[in-house]
């Protein structure tokens, strides 16, 4: 099914539509900064959403008085039906693959009757977020919530609440949270392989600092990947900083050593545009001199060159898998089950015989 994009103003307007009809408010709504704050959205794209339902008539905006509601289906209970969604940060600054399966689940939701809801916060995923977390779930409960970008901490903290909960990633060894992901275990499996046919044996692997748990699956498979060829030496694994300084400086640390990686396997496409940009300004050449994968896919790959070998899930694939996963929640099961999704591989131009 192709990708229909909706704004963040739409979605916005639809998750208000979705309030009224459940009973939310009842003759106005609260102000353009509480609704901001409610939907984690700036007040400009509050305006364009009340516009929006201004147009369809279900809003009655006047000077002073703010909106009133002019029409509202009786749909009892449905705003305890809410799914919330938590995220680091904003969904206008999360990346593009995470704002389009979002945009593709909420209007999933928004066909079945469960709005869902977007809390976002640097707060709730630090060490010592336990408070935050109490008064978050306390003051908007949900019928599930959904993490995604989660650490140990907060998987822990939901998995001990007792709060229907769903990882949109791989949850933690030991926290017993049922999950959607793509098979990252899997996937690094095959890049070894990818690597490994081409006369490669000295590889790298870049993670994002911070450990999530499909870090940890790539990681298992990259090793087994690698140990299918006897005497092939163990990878070396990086973890930097999701900035481009502390990329650069694994890179010229790596290219450093007597004897350094012919191939790195980079866990996102933002670290992939990082590492290419920099071999070009040492005048290394991609993959003459050295060959990179990126485990992971953004729109920009597409554009650029040579063009990358990276691993393709469509948002739209993700996001079904994820609501496949919420029907079952809703529906009573409260095992720990896991969903994998396998991509594919686009094998571009940027792998080639080891040198």
């Amino acid at each position: 099914m192709p990708l229909k994009f909706q704004s963040i103003a739409t979605q916005v307007a639809q998750a208000i539509h979705a309030e009224i009809t459940g009973g939310t408010w009842n003759r106005a709504l609260p102000g353009e900064r509480q609704l901001a704050e409610r939907f984690q959205v700036s007040r400009k794209t509050v305006r364009k959403a009340l516009a929006a339902l201004r147009s369809v008539g279900v809003l009655d905006t006047r000077r002073s008085r703010g909106s009133s509601i002019k029409t509202r289906r009786h749909h009892h209970g449905l705003a305890s039906q809410r799914i919330a969604l938590l995220l680091p940060e904003s969904l206008e600054g999360s990346r593009p693959f995470t704002a389009l399966w979002v945009n593709r689940l909420m209007t999933l939701l928004q066909a079945s009757g469960d709005p869902l809801q977007i809390f976002h916060g640097a707060r709730y995923f630090g060490a010592h977020a336990a408070r935050s977390l109490a008064r978050l779930t306390a003051a908007h409960p949900a019928r599930c919530w959904i993490l995604a970008r989660s650490n140990r901490p907060l998987q822990e903290w939901f998995a001990a609440s007792g709060i229907p909960t769903l990882i949109s990633g791989s949850a933690h060894p030991g926290v017993p949270l049922p999950s959607v992901d793509v098979d990252h275990r899997a996937l690094c499996r095959h890049s070894a392989a990818l690597f490994l046919r081409q006369g490669h044996r000295r590889l790298a692997l870049f993670l994002e600092h911070g450990g999530h748990g499909g870090d940890i699956e790539s990681e298992q498979g990259f090793r087994e990947g690698l140990a299918a060829v006897p005497g092939a030496p163990e990878p070396v694994v990086c973890t930097p900083k999701r900035s481009a300084d502390s990329i650069i400086r694994e890179v010229r640390r790596l290219l450093a050593r007597r004897e350094p990686p012919t191939g790195l396997l980079l866990s996102n496409s933002y670290s992939y545009l990082t590492v290419l940009s920099y071999l070009g300004s040492l005048g290394l050449r991609v993959p003459r001199d050295i060959s990179i994968v990126s485990r992971d896919e953004e729109t920009f790959l597409r554009f650029m060159y040579p063009t990358p070998a990276y691993y393709s899930t469509p948002p739209a694939k993700f996001a079904q898998a994820l609501h496949q996963a919420l029907k079952r929640i809703l529906a009573g099961d409260r095992s720990a089950f896991a969903i994998r999704i396998m991509p594919n591989l686009v094998k571009g131009d940027s792998v080639g015989p080891a040198g």
